[in-house]
């Protein structure tokens, strides 16, 4: 009995040992690794600049340009319909009845070979009225219908006593064919395709004159438009001219988005920090004198994010509680994704800062 009491003291401070020695083990041997996704959000500004040669804002000058160029258009092919031919045939009698022979509207007169009309009207043929004459049009459309004179002599169905004849050629009659006539959406189609040439030399042209600088255009081009051809016309192609004239003031691109860097600082929620991301800038002419006095409204774009570094997060953290350090980093970056991953698996993050990866 005596000696188990003895033994007692020495198997408590073993176990307390044992445990300490695991916890060191643990201190040393726990990592984490976190994953901080944080959104960017979209910050806005906008500050009317004036421009001058001198004592402005920015350094400005005037250019102009103007650019003339051509576009072939096609005109579009139309379909033109047959067309019949007609003329007129003469119906005669002989010997002639005492009674009046009527030969009704739709008769069928022809041809020897066999090429077809039909009369347009009624007549008839008596002894006091020995000939009649009446118009005639082919069966079926096209230049076949048309034949000379003296040709059309039979009636296809025939009348006692009653001669068919034409005393003039029939003529008329068209075939179906393709003609290219210039529409409406053929121009349109042209002056599309020239507005954007001609919207790009003008670009150009300005860009050459402003010397390296940058330039806002006083607003749309003054555009002068001709066509040799207008809609309607039967021709294959037309060519159309353009002619743009456009004033601008150049600036210091630079310079400018300086001072919408400055209106964008002023405008960061507190805690928050622009990101490396480009400022996206917009300048617009809003007034402008000859002279090269300019108004610009301009317009900038940025992204920001909370303003928190990765060493200041994890001195915040260490040793807590998983969920309560999820808790800390939701508020420290709103919005962000987090993914936390400890090993060993244990419900709090390392006491050494060092052991965290953010």
């Amino acid at each position: 009995m005596g000696s188990s009491r003895a033994l007692l003291p020495a198997y408590v401070f073993s176990a307390v040992a044992v445990v300490a020695a695991a916890l060191g083990s643990l201190l040393v041997m726990e990592t984490a690794t976190i994953k901080l996704t944080v959104p960017a959000s979209k910050i806005t500004a906008s500050r009317t600049i004036t421009g001058g040669q001198s004592g402005r804002d920015l350094t400005t000058t005037r250019i102009e340009a103007s650019v003339t160029d051509t576009q072939l258009g096609v005109a579009s092919p139309d379909v033109v319909p047959p067309a019949y031919a007609g003329g007129q045939v003469s119906f005669m009698c002989n010997p002639c009845a005492s009674s009046p022979v009527a030969i009704a509207q739709g008769t069928v007169v022809s041809t020897a070979a066999k090429v077809h009309y039909a009369t347009l009207a009624r007549v008839q043929v008596s002894n006091t009225a020995k000939s009649a004459l009446v118009d005639i049009r082919a069966l079926v459309p096209g230049v076949g219908g048309n034949v000379a004179l003296n040709t059309v002599t039979v009636i296809d169905t025939p009348i006692t006593n009653v001669s068919v004849n034409n005393p003039k050629p029939i003529t008329g009659g068209v075939d179906a064919t393709t003609v290219q006539v210039v529409h409406q959406s053929d121009i349109d189609l042209a002056r599309f395709a020239l507005t954007t040439k001609i919207t790009q030399d003008l670009n150009a042209a300005l860009g050459a004159q402003a010397g390296g600088l940058s330039f806002a255009a006083d607003g749309s081009p003054a555009l002068v438009v001709t066509n040799d051809h207008q809609v309607g016309d039967k021709v294959s192609t037309f060519t159309m001219t353009m002619t743009a004239t456009v004033g601008a003031v150049a600036f210091s691109e630079s310079q400018a988005d300086a001072l919408m860097r400055t209106t964008l600082n002023q405008k960061i929620p507190k805690g928050f920090q622009l990101t490396t991301s480009p400022i996206q800038t917009n300048y617009v002419v809003q007034h402008s004198g000859a002279n090269g006095d300019v108004t610009l409204k301009g317009s900038a774009t940025a992204a920001i994010v909370p303003n928190v570094s990765a060493t200041d997060l994890k001195a915040r953290i260490k040793g807590m509680r998983v969920d309560a350090a999820r808790k800390q980093l939701e508020q420290s970056a709103p919005g962000a994704t987090i993914d936390i991953s400890v090993k060993p698996s244990v419900p709090w993050l390392p006491l050494v800062q060092d052991h965290i990866s953010l």
